[in-house]
């Protein structure tokens, strides 16, 4: 399944996962997409191609399969892939690079069209599409603001764009992004007709919130594991978070009508 359906009268729910078991026990418990990630290697940190492909097969396309990989400044556009580097499997739908790094950088734009040109052309072709990444702590990060990354993202003819939180340790998405701002900014990517992922740390109320503004998926790794993000995913946490979605009302604010708070 390369496409990705979303009922945007409710979010959905994505799950990031490790290995098998992990994506296994998130489907059993509700998952409507799949994120293969590995978590020690950052904020999108990939996992290796062999564990994407087990994955991706222990699925059998029942849900969509997306997958992080890494941070665009850690991919050589101009060195083709030696068969133990990352790349993407069959069966992928969507892809994530992060731009930390890049904020300084005059050509990231022709560099994130050199990768994806090389990922979808690499043996074995991918027809897998790049998510734009914005991180909700871009300065921190050193990384595009959220009007910069839209923009490219339209260009490069992005399907969906995540908000994420570059640092995991200081705080949450909306720790970095006040509500009404935020509320701005989705309907802004929706306008675009691109589906908006909202993650960043979330967990129990922040996950209402962000639900609360209508994006097509909230994306969980934390809020579904026993004990931290480092940790194993449980059936009971995602189905959790699940009813959390279930539960959560969209926003009172009117498109166009949102606060004038700060907006990141």
């Amino acid at each position: 399944m390369n496409d990705i359906t979303i009922d945007f009268t409710r979010p959905g729910l994505l799950v990031s996962v490790r290995n098998v078991a992990e994506a296994q026990t998130a489907l059993a418990a509700g998952a409507d997409v799949i994120d293969v990630k590995e978590p020690n290697r950052g904020p999108l940190g990939a996992a290796d191609s062999g564990e994407i492909a087990n994955i991706v097969e222990a699925i059998k396309s029942r849900v969509p399969v997306t997958a992080a990989m890494g941070e665009l400044l850690e991919l050589d556009p101009t060195k083709r892939c030696e068969p133990s580097d990352s790349r993407i499997p069959s069966g992928i739908s969507l892809y994530k690079l992060g731009l930390a790094g890049c904020g300084s950088m005059s050509n990231w734009q022709s560099r994130w069209l050199q990768i994806v040109a090389k990922l979808r052309d690499e043996p074995p072709a991918s027809s897998a599409k790049p998510v734009a990444v914005v991180y909700a702590d871009w300065r921190a990060a050193d990384a595009p603001g959220p009007e910069e990354v839209l923009r490219a993202g339209i260009a490069v003819g992005c399907p969906a764009l995540l908000v994420d939180t570059w640092d995991k340790s200081a705080g949450g998405l909306f720790e970095h992004w006040s509500l009404g701002g935020l509320q701005d900014f989705v309907r802004q990517v929706q306008r675009e007709r691109m589906i908006v992922v909202l993650a960043g740390a979330l967990a129990g109320d922040q996950i209402r919130r962000a639900a609360s503004l209508g994006p097509g998926l909230v994306a969980v790794r934390g809020a579904a594991c026993e004990q931290g993000r480092n940790s194993a995913v449980s059936f009971d946490r995602v189905r959790l978070v699940k009813q959390l979605l279930a539960d959560s009302e969209l926003s009172e604010i009117a498109p166009g009508k949102a606060s004038k708070a700060a907006p990141y």
